[in-house]
């Protein structure tokens, strides 16, 4: 395990320097082999070299066979233990992204359709209005249904609605009645309604001759 390495130091530290290295200063690779300690090495080094003395320099060096088993143990471990778990939660967070993407992309696509709608509405430039129903009045008048309602203080025409044509001929007395009121009251004359004929929207009757059945001849 890795704890149990962190004070660990091998018997023998082997350094990792390059094959080029290796073979330039292969026969200066230990210097002063007789020394006691470094400060015999030391001295010489200040009494005869041109040298720094840096700090927290790091130089590499080679895992040994225990750091190496403690190492791989270590991994195994994780392996067994820690990969499922992790594994377990990234599908869960991906999940949970997922979910988080399509209400966000919802959320989205309702603000723009909740601007295309006002965008809509200030392009077309009307909305609804209320009528009161206490205060509104419908009337037939030259081919149109007219809807007159108090606003403002007064009786304004709010909306003019085409009558469909196989209603005209039941609302022309109602149309007529209208026209002469608008004539007397305001002085406004409208055309005239035509008066539909009794039978105008019934079949023509057929002759005699085309009956299944008739009177008999006298013998």
């Amino acid at each position: 395990m890795l704890a149990d390495l962190k004070d660990y130091r091998p018997a023998k530290i082997n350094f990792v320097l390059d094959d080029k290295a290796k073979e330039t200063f292969s026969e200066v690779m230990v210097l002063f082999k007789g020394a006691k300690s470094s400060k015999e090495a030391l001295k010489v080094f200040k009494e005869k070299f041109n040298c720094l003395f840096p700090e927290g320099e790091l130089a590499t060096r080679n895992y040994d066979n225990h750091e190496i088993s403690m190492i791989r143990e270590e991994y195994c471990l994780k392996e067994e233990n820690d990969v499922p778990k992790r594994k377990q939660e990234l599908a869960e967070t991906l999940e949970a992204i997922k979910a988080m993407k399509k209400s966000a992309e919802e959320a989205y696509n309702s603000i723009l359709l909740e601007i295309a709608d006002l965008a809509a509405r200030v392009k077309e430039g009307t909305t609804d209005f209320k009528l009161s129903s206490t205060e509104t009045v419908r009337i037939a008048l030259n081919g149109y249904f007219l809807f007159y309602s108090w606003v403002d203080g007064e009786m304004q025409l709010v909306k003019a609605q085409k009558i469909p044509e196989w209603d005209r001929n039941t609302l022309w007395s109602q149309e007529d009645v209208n026209r002469e009121a608008m004539k007397e009251l305001f002085g406004i004359e409208f055309p005239e309604v035509e008066k539909p004929t009794m039978n105008e929207d019934l079949p023509e009757s057929a002759d005699d001759d085309d009956l299944p059945f008739g009177d008999d001849e006298d013998e």
